[in-house]
């Protein structure tokens, strides 16, 4: 990179001499120590005012850089266009600086063209480049081609481009600098305008390395400041004026805040002793003529004095609404009513509140239509919501891939074939349940639904449908108990003894024993309660979920009217909603959450208890209803317009995001259970094998299976197809030998299992890895599957 800097600086050195050359032909290209020829101009202005997509990409560049549709014909765009790009290539080369300015016009310009959040506006802007590039006279091809590459690289639109930190710390030994930036960069919810902020400072060392080239000596200490200076103002500009992302001064800790204000002051009283710097140019003669202006706008962002995007830093206090202070933000312009203590939708949703929250919601609905539009409206939509002015921090990564199609699509067409395959066949037995419920099934069926949602609470998938394999037969009759509004106490007792002791010490679903005891104390004794006419809340349940006019939003807002504290929330009544049949619901685990809020990062336990209740409800119907009108084109764009649905998107973006390939296959069992398996004289949960879909576990692959009679076992098949059946121990065993160093299996640059996660391969595909040797060992410690 520093090679490339250094070419474009000799370029623009070059530039100054070749235009005086008349025009050359075209020649090969040169070598990396030759300066390129210039090449005949290829345009006239008025081609340009004649050019409709010129016309076009000018009108995305005013969107960009006025934040409001161009107001005119096209000649009049192309003709903004023209001017906007010349007074680009002027401002980034000459190095002046304008009175009580906070950095380089030039600087800023391109730290706002970096920070717009969209591929096509950059498209569009290098698209004018070019096309001004074949104008005759223009002198700055090196700069403008530097440039050019860099706006183009889609790596910048991904957080850290081709210019980063490290290029900083690596061209001004600024080592302060580059942990300050990587701490930033590092912080979750931290907004694409702090990313290429970065870029911004980097893009400073190419002015100040055209600064040198003219003569202008610009010592290392004074040059590490001014990058970092740039690289602040450069994500304040990009996120102020064209995202609405998060400001600045929100991403910096509070005691680097403190210090930028005392650095801003002491630059302020500098330039007040020397005067305004009404036309005199940088000097070279005083560094802080350059530097203090930088300084004193660093110093007014610290003290949000300027204008921000509505967003800042939240407060140092710990805990307020049960989340630390780099998880929360404060919306500038809301102002609290009353008190502020009472919130316009309560924490919880109750029997005895949900007909006076109701409406408050569908208040919030109206006045927020979509939320994801920007960090600045889903934040706002909670400080009204919980009528606070310092809220949860918004899912930065869904605003910004929501607002971004090109690169949302680039994420999400990652998905594998398998992947896909694997969701179409889960989401093939919705369509089981529709026919089910149309049919007349009775509450039975709802309720092996909800246990077999519940199961899934804190678990993978391996784990939660192996433990309903053994329940379901035996929660039936507690089932039909609760539906009929009969349950007691000896009942609960009968439930927990039943639980604790179904799953022997080997099985796969141990570890739902947990979930399993709350559904029957918490879930079906509280479903049992019966109202006026002597129908149970379970019933009641089953009822509206039969429902096929109801929605997921209307349903999930009856469902706390039904009872209180039954041990399952927003996020499991979400998932069996999706199951069910209705595609106009997301899920927000913890998957979910650290994708859509952290863009990977594991913040979900710093995070979900805002997803509760009735505040977290609103979330869900937030995020739903922006998704609604964006999913069907992210998938035109990947070609499956087809099949588009939020539903779907749940889904596939799970397994996308997790690295896991699922399809829930005892969902058949859920609806089948009360009869025998068609074809055949055994229950739903008899040879229904379910697969460890992590990739980032040694188990990966391995099935487990109920069979006739109550025997169980464990399935691992060779690399040619061929099950083999284990024991846990068996399993444990042969496991333990192919990772040994002795045994071949895998390769001395084998990172582990863990570095599985989120890819897109399960650990024994590793290149390397000698599936023969594995495939002995399976032969060695199992034996062929039985047939049944």
């Amino acid at each position: 990179m520093t090679d490339e800097f250094a070419q474009a600086h000799d370029d623009y050195h070059a530039s100054k001499v070749i235009v005086q050359t008349p025009p050359q032909p075209a020649m090969a290209m040169p070598s990396e120590t030759e300066t390129p020829a210039p090449t005949a101009p290829e345009a006239t202005e008025k081609q340009l005012l004649l050019d409709p997509k010129f016309a076009a990409a000018a009108r995305e560049v005013y969107m960009l850089f006025e934040g409001k549709p161009f107001d005119g014909d096209d000649k009049m765009a192309a003709r903004y266009g023209i001017d906007a790009i010349g007074e680009f290539n002027y401002n980034f080369a000459g190095g002046t600086y304008m009175p009580n300015a906070t950095g380089a016009p030039g600087t800023i310009q391109a730290a706002a063209l970096l920070t717009s959040g969209t591929q096509d506006q950059a498209k569009a802007f290098v698209y004018l480049m070019d096309r001004y590039d074949q104008l005759p006279n223009f002198t700055l091809n090196g700069t403008v081609r530097m440039l050019r590459g860099l706006i183009a690289d889609p790596s910048v639109y991904t957080g850290f481009g081709t210019l980063g930190a490290g290029f900083v710390a690596r061209k001004t030994g600024a080592v302060g600098i580059k942990k300050l930036l990587a701490e930033i960069a590092k912080r979750p919810g931290t907004s694409a305008a702090v990313y290429t902020g970065i870029e911004a400072g980097a893009a400073d060392q190419l002015t100040q390395g055209i600064e040198k080239q003219a003569g202008y000596e610009i010592d290392p200490v004074t040059g590490a400041i001014r990058t970092g200076v740039s690289a602040v103002v450069g994500g304040l500009a990009g996120g102020g004026t064209i995202k609405a992302g998060e400001a600045i001064a929100r991403e910096l800790a509070p005691a680097v805040q403190r210090g930028l204000t005392q650095l801003g002051e002491d630059a302020e009283a500098r330039m007040a002793e020397r005067g305004p710097m009404t036309d005199r140019l940088m000097s070279g003669g005083d560094p802080m003529d350059v530097i203090d202006p930088l300084l004193a706008g660093l110093g007014r962002i610290a003290r949000s004095e300027q204008p921000t995007t509505g967003l800042s830093q939240a407060s140092d206090e710990p805990g307020i609404g049960g989340l630390a202070p780099e998880y929360r933000v404060t919306v500038d312009a809301f102002e609290p009513e009353g008190t502020g203590k009472q919130s316009m939708v309560p924490i919880k949703l109750t029997p005895a509140n949900a007909e006076k929250v109701k409406p408050a919601m569908a208040q919030i609905e109206q006045e927020f239509p979509d939320p994801l539009a920007s960090p600045q409206a889903y934040a706002t939509m909670v400080a009204k919501m919980q009528n606070k002015k310092e809220v949860s921090m918004p899912p930065s990564w869904m605003i910004e891939h929501a607002n971004n199609p090109e690169k949302w699509a680039d994420w999400f067409g990652q998905i594998t074939p398998d992947q896909v395959k694997a969701a179409d066949e889960g989401l093939a037995v919705q369509q089981k349940f529709r026919d089910a419920y149309d049919a007349g099934a009775g509450p039975e069926l709802t309720g092996q639904l909800m246990l077999w949602t519940i199961l899934s609470r804190m678990l993978s998938a391996f784990p939660h449908e192996s433990g309903y394999l053994e329940l379901a037969d035996a929660a039936q009759p507690f089932i039909q108990k609760a539906a009929r509004g009969e349950w007691s106490d000896a009942d609960t007792t009968a439930w927990r003894e039943m639980a604790m002791t179904i799953q022997p010490e080997d099985a796969a679903g141990r570890g739902a024993t947990s979930n399993a005891n709350a559904f029957g104390e918490t879930f079906l004794r509280k479903m049992s309660a019966v109202d006026e006419n002597g129908v149970s809340a379970l019933t009641r349940l089953h009822n509206l979920i039969a429902d096929p006019n109801k929605s997921s939003k209307e349903i999930r807002r009856e469902y706390y009217s039904l009872a209180e504290g039954t041990g399952i929330g927003n996020k499991i009544l979400s998932f069996a909603l999706l199951v069910s049949g209705r595609n106009d619901v997301v899920v927000l685990d913890r998957i979910q959450i650290n994708q859509m809020w952290g863009g990977g990062d594991k913040i979900y336990d710093d995070i979900m208890k805002q997803f509760e209740g009735a505040q977290g409800l609103v979330q869900y119907e937030a995020l739903e209803r922006s998704l609604m009108n964006r999913v069907p084109d992210l998938y035109q764009r990947i070609g499956r317009g087809d099949v588009g649905s939020v539903g779907r998107y749940h889904w596939e973006s799970w397994v996308r995001s997790s690295g896991q390939i699922v399809a829930h296959p005892t969902l058949e069992a859920v609806v089948g259970m009360g009869s025998k398996r068609p074809g055949a004289n055994i229950s739903p949960t008899e040879l229904m094998p379910v697969t460890e879909g992590r990739f980032h576990t040694k188990y990966s692959g391995v099935s487990y299976e109920k069979l006739p009679g109550g025997g169980r076992r464990y399935l691992y098949s060779t690399s040619d197809g061929q099950p083999y059946q284990f024991t846990k121990k068996q399993l444990d065993d042969m496991f333990k030998q192919a990772f040994s160093k002795k045994s071949g299996v895998l390769p001395a640059d084998f990172p582990g299992v863990k570095a599985f996660e989120g890819g897109n391969i399960p650990w024994y595909e590793f290149e390397g890895v000698n599936r023969g040797k594995l495939d002995q060992l399976i032969r060695a410690k199992g034996k062929p599957a039985e047939q049944y």
